[in-house]
């Protein structure tokens, strides 16, 4: 059965037209991530790639039921969610639930800011607005999920994009018996070579600082990595996509 793609008020979304609305409007760039991802997963038949990857894997066949594009993914008692380009939902044969947090690049950076200039910025906003709880959750990030207790700024995560953090808190606490953290890079010819590999140095320091073990390294140089948060155990995979040829 084929991965239904659905909005978060569960309408279909089956064209690339549908999925346009649901992105931020700066966001939705030819040959950029947000449109790469939407022609993936319609146009080029991405569901049925992820399933086999994911299920190779977890040596196990997993099927894919439901995708949500820009999934809200509630991490905390604080503010709004994190955002996944796309959250979906699948089960194993085994019967075991699963759900998948895929965050797409072109050769965007994991978010505008470190962990350190996040938190910097939300002591700022403090100062101005005493009833802000964005350093708290900075905070809170880190030390419930990386049981870092340090202050962000000399916590081991503090040169780390904060949309790492966020992204793979936002997948675990889907709460599921097996959670993926999938990071699908699409070479498209607005790829910069040099901005993606500052990407994944970026994504192998947060494996390392986060207590990563790397489970495999198969023939087509596919890293997977495991990591432990709020004692939920979280499998990473990190895959480019060339999807001009």
């Amino acid at each position: 059965m084929q991965m239904k793609v659905l909005d978060s008020e569960g309408n279909p979304v089956e064209t690339m037209e549908e999925w346009e609305p649901l992105v931020r409007r700066s966001h939705w760039k030819e040959r950029r991530s947000a449109y790469s991802l939407a022609d993936f997963m319609l146009n080029r038949n991405g569901a049925a790639h992820l399933e086999s990857r994911i299920s190779s894997v977890l040596a196990q066949t997993v099927r894919l039921k439901q995708g949500t594009p820009e999934y809200a993914a509630k991490f905390d008692q604080y503010g709004g969610p994190a955002r996944l380009d796309i959250g979906i939902s699948g089960q194993t044969d085994s019967g075991k639930s699963l759900f998948v947090g895929l965050e797409a690049k072109v050769d965007e950076p994991f978010g505008s800011e470190t962990v350190c200039e996040r938190h910097q910025e939300a002591i700022e906003y403090l100062n101005r607005n005493p009833r802000s709880k964005a350093a708290l959750r900075v905070k809170g990030l880190i030390s419930q999920y990386f049981a870092d207790t340090d202050e962000p700024c000399e916590s081991k995560f503090a040169d780390v994009g904060y949309q790492l953090l966020t992204s793979t808190a936002g997948t675990v606490a889907a709460k599921k018996d097996a959670s993926i953290f999938y990071v699908a890079v699409f070479k498209t010819h607005l790829y910069d070579e040099e901005k993606g590999k500052e990407n994944y140095r970026d994504y192998e320091n947060f494996m390392t600082q986060a207590g990563g073990k790397l489970l495999t390294r198969g023939s087509d140089g596919i890293p997977v990595y495991k990591i432990t948060l709020a004692g939920r155990q979280l499998i990473c995979i990190y895959e480019y996509f060339d999807i001009e040829s």
